[in-house]
């Protein structure tokens, strides 16, 4: 099945483009939606680790320019990602509300009598996913500072 998802660009158009991911199964709860997507995203930093050097375009080199860093696609960092520590990470990172999940614009909520969703609210809760549906994950920054 493919699901669009959403992915900021990095430099100085900031601009939101739309990545086909192919999930093997088609999540039925948030905690799969969460832990498939983290298993397609690490496989693939890892195909992209073994590969090494990708040759940037135009487009590309602007953007990372734009932050302040060209680099060539290069891992310098040899270390295999742990896949199930990746999930965990994620999982608790939706639970303490540092990430919020929208399927085609729409809020997922995991209805919970705590501020923290336990896994088993967040296997609890079915989702309905289809072909060509857009899903975003969007981290939230907290804020801090005070008044003058």
């Amino acid at each position: 099945m493919i699901i669009k998802v959403n992915q900021k660009s990095i430099g100085k158009n900031k601009r939101i483009k739309t990545v086909p991911l192919e999930y093997a199964t088609v999540p039925s709860n948030v905690y799969e939606l969460i832990e498939e997507t983290v298993r397609i995203m690490v496989n693939d930093f890892i195909r992209r680790a073994e590969n090494k050097i990708t040759p940037l375009s135009d487009e590309q080199i602007s953007d990372l320019a734009e932050i302040g860093r060209v680099s060539f696609g290069i891992i310098y960092n040899d270390k295999i990602p742990d896949l199930n520590e990746a999930v965990a990470t994620a999982i608790l990172a939706y639970r303490d509300g540092l990430v919020a999940i929208f399927i085609n614009d729409e809020i997922v909520d995991v209805e919970s009598a705590d501020p923290t969703p336990t896994e088993e609210e967040l296997r609890n809760h079915k989702l309905t996913l289809h072909e060509n549906d857009t899903i975003s994950f969007i981290r939230l920054t907290m804020l801090s500072g005070r008044m003058w």
